[in-house]
């Protein structure tokens, strides 16, 4: 029985992913809000051939994608850590981020020390076209959580701000910090975090990226 079922999704995964790749863009050259308007008429309105032309609109790479995989190659890291007021703790590393899923996400692969142990860090970022926000997830050696991030860039393209929400892994409560994302050229960007501490918004880490 459990074959059978997995088996039945599977074959309606198939065929919605036959009509996305096979149907023509029926709503090509409209924009993403005609299209979600569209989308909440399905059922009564629309065909499922509309229907599943209206997620193909979604599912395609725009502009916010291409900033983000601008960002992509071989990167060398210097770290600056402020664990308390005064000067940062500095370590050195490496990132390597690459497109993936089409162009839909970038995938951040880092290696380094910090606070004078090994360090490895994993995180992806994409552009939800549907809520017209970036998204993230980041997970490393610190912990075994995860962080997930959302967030929006300034009209310049050059600044990316996102906001991180994690458990505390002490408190079990919902933690949060900013994550601020600055590409100076398309061979250096700088990478922020700042937390709130007693009241105060204060900057905790700072990673500069120049490409190798």
């Amino acid at each position: 029985m459990h074959r059978r079922i997995w088996n039945g999704r599977r074959f309606i995964a198939f065929i919605l992913c036959a009509g996305l790749l096979a149907l023509p863009a029926a709503f090509a050259g409209e924009k993403p809000a005609a299209v979600k308007d569209k989308a909440k008429t399905a059922g009564a309105e629309m065909s499922p051939e509309e229907m599943m032309a209206a997620y193909a609109k979604y599912a395609q790479p725009g502009p916010q994608h291409q900033i983000l995989g601008s960002m992509a190659g071989n990167w060398k890291t210097v770290v600056k850590a402020w664990m308390a007021p005064g000067d940062p703790q500095v370590s050195e590393g490496r990132c390597t981020t690459s497109a993936i899923l089409g162009g839909r996400y970038i995938k951040e692969e880092v290696t380094g020390s910090f606070m004078n142990q090994p360090f490895e860090g994993f995180g992806i970022t994409g552009y939800d076209v549907g809520k017209k926000e970036f998204v993230g997830a980041w997970t490393d050696t610190m912990g075994t959580g995860i962080m997930f991030s959302r967030g929006s860039i300034d009209p310049t393209g050059k600044v990316l701000t996102m906001i991180g929400t994690f458990d505390d892994p002490l408190s079990g409560k919902k933690q949060t910090m900013k994550e601020v994302t600055r590409i100076v050229d398309a061979n250096k960007h700088i990478f922020e975090i700042w937390e709130n501490r007693e009241g105060k918004e204060v900057k905790s880490m700072e990673i500069t990226y120049t490409r190798e």
